[in-house]
């Protein structure tokens, strides 16, 4: 397997774990965390946010990289389709890990400094906001994720993988 090739299984696999990872959240931890009361809310989030700190920043800071190798390796066929597509899953991807940054690690490093004993009054009120931008980036790397996939199966009969 050459580099463009491995540069693409990569860029797929991390997209594709981050996806998966938030869309999980999302799908299922979502609703526990609006059924529980403050305390309970606030010890669940600081235990999954230690656990996501050993692996989401690599694997987020991989999954935008490998995509941008990708383009850097494609620049000399920027008209092919698997050009134009991946362009189309990099701006999706590196979207949802700037609303990361934005909205949702400020949040987090909030709610790290709760008390679980004593839940400040206004704690749904802020996580409210971490979860619509949580919806938004969800969305984006799954979209980013599918582009990827596209970008991967364009017709391999027009690729040239000399890199």
């Amino acid at each position: 397997m050459n580099l463009l090739s491995t540069t693409r299984v990569v860029a797929v696999l991390c997209s594709g774990l981050m996806a998966g990872l938030l869309f999980g959240d999302w799908l299922g931890p979502s609703f526990a965390r609006s059924a529980m009361n403050a305390s309970s809310f606030i010890q669940f989030q600081q235990i999954v946010h230690i656990n996501y700190l050993r692996t989401l920043p690599a694997l987020s800071t991989v999954a935008i990289a490998a995509p941008i190798l990708w383009l850097i390796m494609l620049r000399a066929r920027r008209d092919s389709a698997e050009f134009k597509v991946l362009i189309g899953a990099t701006v999706a991807i590196v979207i949802g890990y700037t609303i990361t940054f934005v909205f949702n690690v400020p949040v987090n490093n909030q709610l790290e400094t709760w008390n679980v004993a004593a839940p400040p009054a206004n704690a749904r009120e802020i996580w409210s906001q971490w979860e619509k931008a949580h919806v938004v980036r969800t969305i984006f790397w799954v979209v980013g994720f599918f582009l990827e996939t596209v970008a991967l199966v364009v017709p391999a009969s027009h690729r040239h993988d000399a890199v």
